[in-house]
Order: structure tokens, then sequence, then C-alpha cells
């Protein structure tokens, strides 16, 4: 019976000193602590490359909240957001149909103006000429004093350019 008894006290005398320290975190506060951290760290990693299945469920979140929630302010940033990733997956159709719907429902969202803006680059780099053109002048005609307005200006001749005429045109403005 003495040796059960100085057995339980070593035991507890063991325990208690092992619970004196700092508190290990349990696993689900580790993985919410790596995912503070990890998540926009992955995020500017992914500028470059989006992962095509989050993507996917990012832009039926985004449409089920702006569908849900039309006349909430985030409504216009989420499908901003959507047009964003959408042309990040080259889903040029689906950004453009984004972008349009910012446009045409949210008259008074602040970024309204990097909306037309970024749908014409997007539609410009995509090849798609004629509907950048008029995406552009969209932008000119909501933003004709713009500080990218003139920018643009000067940059829509440039879309009837082959690009070896805009190679040409490009290196003759450098001299």
């Amino acid at each position: 019976m003495k040796k059960s008894i100085l057995t339980i006290a070593i035991a507890t005398i063991a325990l208690t000193a092992c619970n004196n320290g700092p508190k290990a975190p349990n696993h689900d506060e580790l993985v919410q602590e790596i995912k503070a951290i990890e998540t926009p760290l992955m995020e500017a990693a992914q500028i470059e490359s989006i992962d095509t299945a989050k993507g996917n469920e990012l832009l039926v979140l985004y449409t089920q909240f702006a569908d849900a929630f039309p006349d909430d302010s985030m409504s216009a940033t989420y499908l901003h957001r959507a047009a964003q990733v959408a042309g990040g997956m080259d889903r040029i159709d689906d950004m453009t149909a984004y972008y349009n719907r910012v446009i045409n429902n949210y008259p008074d969202y602040a970024k309204l103006d990097e909306c037309y803006y970024e749908k014409g680059i997007a539609l410009d780099n995509a090849g798609r000429k004629e509907e950048a053109r008029k995406a552009y002048q969209e932008f000119l005609d909501e933003y004709p004093d713009h500080f990218l307005a003139e920018d643009i200006r000067k940059a829509l001749p440039l879309l009837d350019m082959s690009d070896e005429l805009l190679i040409k045109h490009l290196q003759e403005m450098e001299h």
C-alpha cells in the first residue's frame, strides 16, 4: 500500500511539474495560428496563378452572396473580386459578365472606374480588340477627366495596329 501511495505521489508531482510551464496549444489552435499567417501569404503568392478549384469555389460564394443580398454594400465588392478571379483564371466571358453586373447594378460603387478600366485591359490582353475598344470608350464616357483618361485616349489607336506595327511604334517612341 505504501508503494502505491508513493507511486501516486511521484506521478502527481511529475504531472504537476509538467503543468507549470506554458500550456501548449491544441491541434485546432495551431491550425488557426498557421492559417492566420499562411492565408495572406498564399493569397499574395497566387496573384500569378490561381488555384482553379479554390477560384471556382470563391466565384460561387461571391455570386451567392450578391444574389442573396443585392442591396448589401459588399455585393458590388464581391462581384468586382469575382471579375478579377475569373480574369485570373482566363475566364474572360465570366469576367466580363461580373464587371457588367457591377457596372449595371451598382452605379455608386466607389471602384466603378476600376471595373471599366480593368474590363478594357483584360479584353485587350485577351485579343478581343473591339470589345476592349468599347470598354475603354465606356470608361472615357463615364470618366473623361480621370487620371487614366489621357493614356486611354492615346492607346485607343494602338488597338488597330498589328503586333509588328505596335512594336515598331513603341520603338520609335523610345528614340
